[in-house]
């Protein structure tokens, strides 16, 4: 069962929509008991419930907390389309993690092609609820020559890259990170040749060939740890 809940603020009010309700419903609250809420915008309310119906529940903001979610450096991660199940486990941990922001592309060696992402940000709420991340990441959809070429490393195997730890120690923490990973059959050779065109920077992970979510999990974890990062001061 989730830590908090999800809704949407109006006003004085929040409101939490059906499948927020049901969840209220399993563990038995009633009108005049308080519960933790999240919004997206930074803080955990702590909240009263007013009415509980069949499809929403309104609730009373009691009070609020900041919650410190000043994560240095900010990290963003762009992947490549790729099934669902792989997909959902990134997010997922990407969550727990951390990370700031996401964006997904489609890739030449994308097995599947996403129109919409609502179940992309159900799943990062569903993670947020869970660890209570009150800064929901958001999620975006964007072209492959959109990727930033700035603050970004791409991860693969080809030639000319550097390893993590050698990027970890010209790095200065107050520096947003980009992390670029392929979708889960990993770059063409078009893709690939454009990003040593145009200069960005290719971390080699090592010899062990990884899942591409396993890239991106290990990789923003190693991040947290080199800068202390899931400390907040």
């Amino acid at each position: 069962m989730p830590n908090v809940f999800y809704g949407k603020k109006s006003n004085s009010k929040i409101i939490l929509d059906k499948k927020e309700t049901s969840h209220l419903k399993v563990i038995r609250k009633a009108p005049g008991e308080e519960i933790k809420v999240i919004t997206g915008d930074g803080y955990i309310y702590n909240a009263t419930i007013e009415s509980i119906g069949k499809k929403e529940t309104i609730l009373s903001i009691k009070d609020k907390i900041l919650s410190k979610e000043n994560y240095v450096p900010y990290l963003s991660v762009y992947f490549g389309m790729s099934r669902w199940d792989r997909t959902q486990v990134l997010l997922e941990k990407m969550v727990e993690l951390r990370v700031n922001e996401f964006n997904v592309y489609f890739a030449e060696k994308s097995e599947i092609k996403y129109t919409n992402l609502e179940k992309f940000q159900k799943t990062i709420i569903e993670a947020s609820k869970q660890s209570v991340y009150a800064s929901i990441p958001k999620i975006e959809l964007i072209n492959f020559e959109d990727l930033p070429k700035e603050d970004s490393l791409v991860l693969d195997f080809i030639d000319n890259k550097m390893t993590l730890r050698d990027f970890m120690k010209i790095r200065a923490r107050n520096i947003p990170i980009n992390i670029i990973v392929g979708p889960d059959f990993g770059f063409s050779k078009r893709e690939k040749d454009f990003f040593v065109e145009n200069k960005f920077e290719i971390i080699n992970l090592g010899s062990t060939i990884l899942r591409f979510e396993t890239a991106a999990i290990y990789t923003v974890g190693a991040i947290n740890y080199e800068f202390n990062r899931l400390y907040q001061i």
